[in-house]
């Protein structure tokens, strides 16, 4: 629940000039982005409007991708916003004991302030993506700290070690904020962050990325029929699948219901093609045995799409060609895989047939068009 601090006739009118907004950036007009521009036209987040607006300087397209990013940057679920809050209040408390004893050492302190000074202001920023280095940083300055504190008789070993430990809480958050509570392997936001970060490598590199989105074929009839218990079970068994199938810097994810993703770094669309018909074979192969009674229920297939970034396009145009060849496999008989390329061809087949002399198509004079020797 967001509270504006706005009166109804200032709230309507931001409502109308966030619309508008949205429809001269061409962002989808659904809740969530609908908040993310409320609040940049009403000035109710600053630091937000400031990322806004150096995307906009920079002629950033507002996809579902860099929606999706500012709203889970800025716009956090109660449950993360009150984790958040209690590490943000331990992380302080840790810092003034820390400080206080660095007051009682009459040596020089300034690069642990310096160190100090840095991680309060990601405290204060409240954008734990970045965290990870300060603290490293801090845990370093500690332990040096301590070394001369030594000679005073002085000990900050407790304070390197709650430090310490909160770096352990803070990656334990992060971990579980990015993983699939069902599946155990990484989920959408997760899946997002990394194919902005291998889109950016990828062009950086000029090598290749390529993207795999799969989807459980028939899923809510074998749900049906055996029990959310048993598609939990499938769901489970599917993202193992990947994971035995994903090498080296492969990165497998549920995207969403009973559908999953990898990205393929360093993979031409040929060979992700190739990755995607193994994987299809592997699990096509594999009989599920219900957990409750050790009873076959049978076998389960996927359709896969396939495509590969282009350097430099908007990520949800790389999400939308392999949707549209996951859709093609589904449309073949699904079990199959398709690729983007696949996908041109069927829609070149399709416009040849529909300009083909048997189809009664005509040359520009109105006359029947003549076929071409082969």
């Amino acid at each position: 629940m967001h509270t504006y601090g706005l009166r109804h006739e200032h709230a309507e009118e931001h409502s109308k000039l966030a619309l508008d907004l949205m429809a001269q950036l061409g962002v989808i007009p659904h809740p969530d982005n609908f908040l993310i521009f409320y609040s940049y036209l009403a000035g109710t987040n600053p630091d937000m409007n400031q990322t806004i607006d150096i995307l906009r300087s920079n002629h950033r397209t507002f996809d579902e991708l860099q929606c999706k990013a500012i709203h889970d940057r800025f716009f956090s679920t109660e449950r993360e916003r009150k984790i958040t809050e209690q590490i943000t209040t331990e992380l302080r408390r840790q810092l003034n004991n820390a400080l206080n004893n660095v007051k009682k050492i009459g040596v020089d302190t300034t690069k642990y302030a310096e160190a100090l000074d840095h991680f309060c202001d990601y405290i204060s920023s409240k954008d734990f993506s970045n965290l990870e280095q300060s603290l490293h940083t801090l845990v370093g300055a500690t332990r040096q700290m301590e070394d001369v504190s030594h000679v005073f008789g002085l000990s900050l070993d407790s304070s390197s070690t709650e430090i310490s430990r909160l770096r352990q809480d803070l990656a334990k958050m992060r971990h579980e904020a990015m993983t699939d509570g069902l599946t155990g392997i990484a989920n959408r936001k997760a899946f997002d962050e990394k194919l902005r970060e291998e889109a950016m490598t990828a062009m950086e590199s000029g090598k290749p990325v390529s993207l795999l989105i799969l989807d459980i074929d028939h899923f809510k009839s074998f749900n049906d029929n055996h029990g959310h218990q048993v598609g939990d079970q499938v769901l489970r068994l599917m993202a193992e699948a990947l994971e035995r199938n994903v090498k080296g810097q492969d990165f497998a994810a549920r995207y969403g219901g009973e559908e999953f993703a990898i990205i393929l770094p360093q993979t031409t669309l040929g060979c992700a093609k190739q990755a995607a018909n193994m994987l299809r074979h592997n699990v096509e192969t594999h009989n599920i045995v219900s957990k409750s009674n050790q009873k076959k229920v049978g076998r389960i297939t996927v359709s896969i799409g396939v495509a590969t970034f282009r350097f430099g396009e908007p990520l949800a145009r790389l999400i939308e060609r392999a949707d549209d060849a996951l859709y093609l496999a589904k449309s073949r008989g699904r079990n199959q895989v398709a690729s983007e390329r696949d996908v041109e061809r069927d829609a070149q087949h399709r416009k040849d047939q529909i300009t083909s002399p048997a189809n009664g198509a005509k040359s520009a004079d109105g006359k029947p068009a003549k076929q071409r020797c082969a």
